[in-house]
């Protein structure tokens, strides 16, 4: 858990790695926001192998970052070993957000324009910045999938295997 700025979020949002980033805006108070998670969470594990990464950003106030650890240990919403490196590389120690500035407007500049406030929001991003897939309110998590699947391919053969 660590806390986020407009400015570290829109780093963040460039995306200039090689992973397909997925956002998520949400908080422990919001009620769909807390449906949606074992979603968002299965989707993680789902590309957990692949280039891919779940960021998660709460809007829970600063002061309560032990309830937003619980919870996201609650939904076992860790880091996969796959991406461990790149995050180390890019001097950052987790995935786990709370956003830390009392105005979400900076937020929603860094993230995504088009977003109209509420939560839950899903922004996917492919490597260079491209959306690939946004969403307000809870999401449906195959289509969720299908439209990764679409940007990544459906077909993933691990960097270890031999053709």
């Amino acid at each position: 858990m660590e806390l986020i700025d407009a400015k570290g979020l829109a780093a963040l949002r460039i995306n200039d790695t090689k992973k397909v980033r997925m956002f998520n805006v949400w908080a422990t108070w919001c009620g769909p926001c807390v449906k949606e998670f074992p979603e968002l969470v299965a989707t993680s594990r789902k590309f957990g192998l692949r280039e891919f990464e779940f960021i998660s950003i709460s809007l829970d106030d600063p002061k309560t970052l032990g309830e937003v650890k619980t919870f996201l240990e609650k939904y076992n919403a860790i880091v996969p070993d796959k991406i461990k490196p790149s995050l180390k590389a890019e001097g950052r120690k987790g995935n786990a957000y709370v956003f830390n500035e009392s105005n979400t407007d900076g937020l929603i500049q860094a993230l995504d324009p088009e977003w109209p406030g509420p939560i839950p929001h899903t922004l996917v991003v492919a490597p260079g910045g491209e959306v690939i897939y946004r969403y307000n309110g809870p999401v449906d998590g195959d289509e969720l999938r299908a439209k990764i699947l679409e940007s990544m391919g459906r077909y993933f053969v691990p960097e270890t295997a031999t053709p």
